[in-house]
């Protein structure tokens, strides 16, 4: 009887979509006519009713709302403007943006007793704890808002409470918990007609059927919910149903039907800019065609997917922890807030004391040896709370200082730590998925010997890169650890280039690329750390190959100026901008977005990035003179032997 329900819940969406398109249109021709507090409060609707279904034009209603209540100094209709600014940030992933508006909303909210509001708020609020995947935490605040949107009959916030709710229980596999409350957001949107809720919360069902293996049910109220996204132009919920149902059709063995509806999603997809939608529909079209036996088409929507999830993971994991030490920054400016309104209120009683004493004194002249002997206690006790407060005082700075420290020490850990991370993410990860790829379909039989040996120069490539990548993920995770110390000495430059030149000699030939010496390169003696500076040599000897045109030259020369020994190397080839040069060369350590080779080859960023490290570890610097289209030169200048330097 319930599976009936859904059903039936499903089907009555199209009539709530068609009246809220006529509400959107009536508030657009009462806009050019209305006063401007009228003004204010249809842009305010439209914004509303527009944020996810035309994101960019709610946006600019929105912004126009929030600085008309302004000049009206209307802090209820800010309030609203603020909650819709702050939620379409959100959903387009500026997570600190959003935190920044909601609090002020909420606050604001607060301040004019508005609940309505509020409660709106505070599912923003729990959404950004849902993208720090503090599940438990979200479901609290979603639970909250549900309490304030009840007690004021806000249908609306109510069943979107409810939804998140059932979101977060499905996040944390609680999946009763989670049919329970989209249950009741489903029954409660059948009086409020919401399209866009209704279908949210049909995605939910449909997800704990699958999480259940009822594949059946699952399909069903995909296909259902699909066909009413599409009908309404909610792109979201389209995109997102897609790879779910494609994914569904898979397991059911409905390989063509999930092959429709994935190219599709894939479309829409890229039309509305959705990554993480996009990136699933290419995981499940890679499944397909490596079902039904195409496994070149495989691998291509399988490198789609890892190039996709991997750029996705990284940016995430930086937003959420920008948006961590906001909220962060948020609570130490609240406790420093906290502290000073003690302080004043200490300060404040000190003041009445003395007016007491003062009062008393001038009116007791006749007690004033009794007063006198009271006073004498008085100010001891006075002193001695002073003392404490002092104390006090100290301990809280000594506490301060303490924090501080152990913050500079934690970032710096985060700083280590991300890095690390960063090139896991870009060097390891993509490669050693596609070469697991390749080898399980091998072994299960999927793949042939002659579709292996059609793939074996893609696996080359991968394998080298991974290797290339550990290589410099050792280096520098040594150069890292505590206790590392530069082990420098005299060594002949010379040689630890001509060293690397062999190791790269295939890959110059490949593109047929010449060797030329500018000055004269023999015997030429540096003092550094041997170790480190091969991985810059390495390094930029790499990134010159492959970013020279075919059938050009890579030019070596030296110079010798004072005590330091300058080395360039300059190709000619892609080139680069001022902009990258200076993300590059910044003291900061920059993940940046690699370009592919001239003949397509990958990377990551990371290199140059070593590079530079490395140099100034060794006392050195690094230089890049580059014209887009015309090729680069890196030069690094290091101390010459102190042999050479004391003759």
């Amino acid at each position: 009887m319930r599976r009936i329900l859904f059903f039936f819940s499903i089907l009555s969406i199209s009539f709530g979509a068609l009246a809220q398109i006529q509400e959107i249109d009536s508030l657009k021709r009462q806009l050019p006519l209305a006063n401007r507090e009228e003004k204010l409060v249809i842009l305010n609707e439209l914004s509303f009713l527009l944020r996810e279904v035309e994101q960019k034009v709610a946006f600019e209603y929105a912004q126009e709302a929030e600085k008309l209540a302004q000049s009206l100094k209307n802090t209820y209709e800010e309030a609203r403007a603020k909650e819709n600014l702050g939620w379409i940030y959100y959903r387009r992933g500026q997570w600190q943006k959003s935190f920044s508006y909601s609090k002020d909303a909420y606050k604001l909210a607060i301040d004019g007793n508005n609940l309505e509001e509020a409660a709106r708020v505070l599912n923003s609020m729990g959404a950004l704890y849902y993208e720090q995947q503090n599940y438990s935490f979200a479901i609290i605040q979603f639970k909250k808002a549900f309490e304030i949107s009840e007690s004021v009959g806000d249908v609306y916030t109510m069943i979107r409470s409810l939804n998140n709710v059932a979101e977060n229980f499905l996040k944390l596999n609680e999946l009763d918990s989670a049919l329970f409350y989209t249950s009741k957001a489903s029954e409660a949107n059948r009086t409020a007609g919401s399209p866009y809720l209704l279908s949210f919360s049909n995605r939910i069902i449909g997800d704990v059927y699958f999480a259940r293996n009822q594949l059946d049910s699952a399909e069903i109220i995909y296909e259902k919910a699909l066909e009413n996204g599409v009908n309404q132009g909610i792109s979201t919920i389209e995109a997102s149903l897609s790879y779910r149902l494609g994914n569904t059709y898979l397991l059911n063995g409905k390989q063509e039907n999930a092959k429709e509806v994935l190219l599709k999603g894939i479309e829409v997809s890229i039309y509305h800019g959705l990554i993480d939608e996009l990136s699933k529909n290419h995981k499940y079209l890679a499944e397909y065609y490596r079902q039904t036996g195409d496994y070149q088409l495989a691998y291509e929507q399988q490198s789609k997917f890892v190039a996709l999830n991997d750029s996705m993971v990284n940016k995430s994991s930086r937003d959420r922890l920008a948006l961590m030490q906001g909220m962060f920054q948020d609570d130490l400016e609240q406790s420093e807030m906290d502290l000073l309104l003690a302080q004043n209120e200490n300060q404040a009683t000190r003041l009445a004391l003395n007016r007491k004493i003062i009062f008393l004194v001038s009116t007791g002249s006749i007690l004033i040896l009794g007063l006198m002997i009271w006073l004498f206690y008085l100010n001891r006790k006075i002193k001695k709370s002073n003392a404490d407060l002092l104390m006090q005082k100290q301990k809280i700075h000594k506490q301060n200082e303490d924090l501080e420290v152990k913050s500079h020490q934690l970032q710096k850990i985060n700083q280590t730590k991300n890095k690390l991370f960063s090139i896991i993410g870009h060097d390891l990860r993509g490669p050693v998925g596609q070469v697991k790829s390749i080898v399980d379909s091998l072994i299960s039989g999927h793949l042939t010997q002659e579709e292996f040996d059609e793939l074996i120069h893609h696996l080359k490539v991968d394998v080298d890169s991974v290797y290339f990548a550990l290589n410099n993920t050792l280096k520098w995770s040594l150069a890292q650890m505590e206790g590392f110390k530069l082990q420098k000495v005299n060594f002949n430059l010379t040689q630890l280039v001509d060293e690397n030149i062999k190791l790269i000699t295939p890959k110059l030939r490949e593109k047929s690329l010449e060797i030329e010496y500018i000055s004269a390169f023999t015997d030429v003696q540096v003092y550094a750390d041997r170790d480190l500076m091969e991985v810059v040599v390495r390094n930029i000897l790499n990134n010159a190959v492959k970013y020279s045109s075919p059938d050009s030259s890579i030019q070596f020369s030296i110079v010798m100026d004072n005590e330091l020994i300058t080395w360039c190397v300059q190709d000619y080839g892609l080139g680069m901008d001022e902009e990258q040069i200076s993300a590059i060369l910044s003291p900061d350590y920059v993940i940046s977005d690699s370009k592919l080779g001239t003949k397509k080859e990958k990377g990551s960023g990371l290199g140059l990035q070593i590079c530079k490290e490395f140099t100034r570890m060794n006392g050195g610097e690094i230089f890049i003179t580059s014209q887009k289209g015309h090729g680069t030169q890196v030069c690094v200048k290091i101390p010459a032997s102190k042999v050479l330097v004391s003759n």
